[in-house]
């Protein structure tokens, strides 16, 4: 099944992002789903417009497997830090460790938060 991830960032409409293949029923936890969500980016050739990305390192982590998993880790360390959060179905997800199960109609948005600038 296709399961678009949608992202927001700060009071914007919310933007189509990344589309993520997964088996229906399958579960995964949010940490996985994270690491799905960051290796789509390293891995997708073209950027949706306006889309921001939860890390960014570059095109030379697609080719180098440390790289991607530093993505990885450093997007679960900004997850912790509160750099986005994620709502799946109208529930906000705040453990990594939580278990969810994907069916056709499930909803997923990454929101993007922007840090405050003080002058």
């Amino acid at each position: 099944m296709k399961l678009v991830i949608q992202d927001q960032a700060m009071a914007r409409a919310l933007q189509p992002g990344h589309v993520l293949h997964w088996r229906e029923g399958v579960p995964l936890t949010l940490a996985a789903l994270i690491r799905e969500r960051v290796l789509l980016e390293l891995n997708r050739a073209t950027d949706a417009a306006g889309a921001r990305p939860l890390v960014e390192l570059g095109a030379a982590a697609t080719e180098d497997p440390a790289l991607s998993e530093r993505a990885v880790a450093l997007a679960l360390d900004g997850f912790r830090r509160n750099a986005f959060f994620v709502v799946v179905d109208d529930r906000q997800v705040t453990d990594p460790d939580t278990v969810i199960v994907l069916k056709p109609d499930t909803a997923i948005t990454f929101v993007l938060l922007m840090p405050l600038v003080s002058g």
